[in-house]
């Protein structure tokens, strides 16, 4: 018998496949037997895993999106975060916030301070701009051309601070430098004295959804300190990206001019 590491190898084999599969396929790529890997198959279409083609092919079957339909309902972001936020929290010494994308805003949904945190005015359940937030504008950076229009068209870019960018090219000019490097800076944007780094956090379908961010005094957050800490700050979304199922070929970047 195959160890059910094989089976489930099969299983991430096949549905990853572009296109659809044939025992033979499945034998040399798993260097077993034909009669076995068509027992395999067999078995992986009783239970509604796979679906035979009326050519003998196989493709993914209906009861992986029952499964991921029960599994996304079950997903609790907070929960899946936390460890990974307080890593970040110790190795920043800083403010580390969570927020999820609801509609136009951000919606703060964990905060850690640590002991040198300089006390800030968010709190969890509070919304935010996404334009003149590091959180926010590093969601922003990765939405899709028809999303990114959609919300510029909805939402006017008015000054928080003498930093806001509220000019739409200028603005533009930012989302393409956040995709390149893959953090955003807040430089004072939308809270004066305070600093941060986003990072988005993508979902199984490589929507960005959330984003994690750290913040902390203008004085602390230098540009060397960033350039240090940014890679903790992106190591961490990408943690969280990779428990909800992301997959880095997936998610689309914005090209609008």
């Amino acid at each position: 018998m195959e160890s059910p590491k094989k089976i489930l190898e099969m299983v991430d084999y096949i549905v990853k496949n572009p296109t659809k599969v044939t025992v033979g396929e499945i034998a040399k790529r798993f260097g077993m037997s034909s009669s076995n890997a068509y027992k395999y198959m067999k078995i992986l279409e009783d239970y509604g895993i796979v679906i035979k083609n009326p050519d003998k092919s196989y493709i993914p079957g209906f009861k992986l999106v029952e499964y991921g339909s029960i599994i996304l309902k079950r997903i609790n972001l907070r929960d899946i975060a936390h460890s990974h936020l307080v890593e970040l929290m110790v190795k920043t010494n800083q403010t580390v916030h969570l927020v999820l994308k609801e509609g136009i805003w951000g919606i703060y949904i964990e905060k850690m301070e640590s002991a040198e945190s300089l006390p800030m005015i968010s709190k969890i359940g509070m919304r935010m701009p996404l334009y003149s937030t590091g959180f926010g504008k590093a969601i922003l950076a990765f939405l899709s051309e028809e999303e990114l229009e959609e919300y510029l068209k909805k939402v006017k870019l008015e000054k928080r601070t003498k930093n806001t960018i509220t000019e739409r090219n200028e603005f533009l000019k930012e989302l393409s430098k956040i995709r390149a490097r893959g953090y955003s800076i807040d430089n004072e944007e939308n809270e004066y004295g305070i600093k941060c780094i986003g990072a988005p956090v993508f979902n199984h379908e490589g929507k960005p959804i959330a984003a994690v961010s750290v913040s902390g005094s203008a004085n602390k957050i230098t540009d060397d300190w960033i350039k240090e800490n940014s890679k903790h700050v992106m190591e961490c979304a990408r943690k969280i990206s990779e428990k909800l199922g992301y997959a880095k070929s997936s998610f689309q970047t914005s090209k609008i001019k």
